[in-house]
C-alpha cells in the first residue's frame, strides 16, 4: 500500500477497503499466478484485496475461494463479496483442465453490480449484469457469495492456504504484519 493511501483508507470498514483496493487494481496487467499491484490473475486480485483490506493473507485458486472462504450464500450488502463463474462441463482453458462444477473465474465485487474482472490483457471494472449473459451463454453458472470472515482469519492465523505467493505479495504481507 502506498504511504499516501493510509489516510484514504483510515476509518473505512473492511468491506469498503476491499472495494477500494479492487477499484485501485483496474488496468493491472493480467499474468497467471501473480498477485501484486502491477500484475495479477483473477484469484490473485481477490486475495490481494483481502490482504490489503483485512490484513489476512491467503493465496488460493478461484475454486478454493468459493469452497472455503466465500461461503455466505445470501450476503449482506456490507459483506465482502465476489462473483464466481462455474463451468457446467469439463473444459480446457489454456493449459488447465477444469472439471464440471469447478470455479474457473472469480471477480471481486467493488460496487453495486460492479466487479473487477481480471482477465487478459488487463483488469477492468465491469458490470456483472452485462457479463452474466455472456458467461451463461457459454455454459457457466454465475454465483455471488459473501466472505466467511472467521474462516479467512483462521487460515491466515494458521498460515495455511498460502501457496506460491510472488515476492511483491510477500513484501506487502510482511509490512502489514509488522504494522500490527
Amino acid at each position: 500500500m502506498l504511504e499516501a493511501e493510509k489516510e484514504i483508507v483510515e476509518g473505512l470498514s473492511e468491506s469498503e477497503k476491499y472495494r477500494y483496493f479492487l477499484g485501485r487494481m483496474q488496468f493491472l496487467k493480467y499474468e497467471s499466478g501473480k498477485e501484486n499491484l502491477l500484475r495479477s490473475d483473477c484469484s490473485g486480485s481477490v486475495c490481494l484485496a483481502l490482504l490489503l483490506a483485512t490484513g489476512c493473507s491467503i493465496r488460493v485458486t478461484a475454486d478454493a475461494l468459493f469452497k472455503k472462504y466465500f461461503t455466505k450464500k445470501n450476503p449482506d450488502k456490507n459483506d465482502i463479496q465476489a462473483a464466481f463463474f462455474i463451468t457446467l462441463y469439463d473444459r480446457k482453458l489454456g493449459a488447465r483442465l477444469y472439471k464440471e462444477n469447478e470455479v474457473c473465474h472469480v471477480a471481486g465485487l467493488c460496487g453495486r453490480d460492479v466487479v473487477l474482472n481480471c482477465v487478459e490483457p488487463v483488469s477492468e471494472l465491469r458490470s456483472l449484469s452485462d457479463m452474466k449473459p455472456y458467461y451463461q451463454a457459454n455454459d457457466y453458472r454465475v454465483i455471488v457469495r459473501g466472505l466467511d470472515r472467521e474462516a479467512l482469519q483462521k487460515a491466515s492465523d494458521d498460515n495455511v492456504d498460502l501457496f506460491g505467493p510472488d515476492y511483491e505479495f510477500e513484501q506487502i504481507r510482511t509490512a502489514m504484519n509488522e504494522a500490527r
